[in-house]
């Protein structure tokens, strides 16, 4: 058997599609505690900690307003993506 490691952007993609449909469920909140720790207690400095924390609040925004949807559509799969993406560029800005 084969098995291959997974990269940090694909997990945290998965992570935050689990959130999405969590939210879809009636629970917004469900992966957004695990998220800050595992972002916010990272070694980073302070200001990428400050640029996350402000991207993990939108992202429980975001969550919320699904949740009152109470479906998963395609432009919040397009929004979870991108909130991937600005996510994965503050961290990337931050070790440079």
């Amino acid at each position: 058997m084969n098995v291959r490691g997974f990269s940090f952007e694909e997990i945290l993609g998965e992570i935050l599609k689990e959130g999405l449909f969590w939210a879809a469920l009636g629970r917004p909140s469900e992966v957004i505690p695990f998220l800050r720790g595992k972002l916010l207690n990272n070694g980073y400095s302070e200001s990428t900690k400050r640029e996350l924390a402000d991207l993990l609040r939108e992202l429980e925004i975001f969550y919320n307003r699904v949740a009152c949807c109470g479906r998963v559509e395609e432009r919040h799969m397009k929004a979870v993506k991108s909130f991937q993406r600005d996510i994965i560029a503050v961290i990337s800005f931050g070790k440079a």
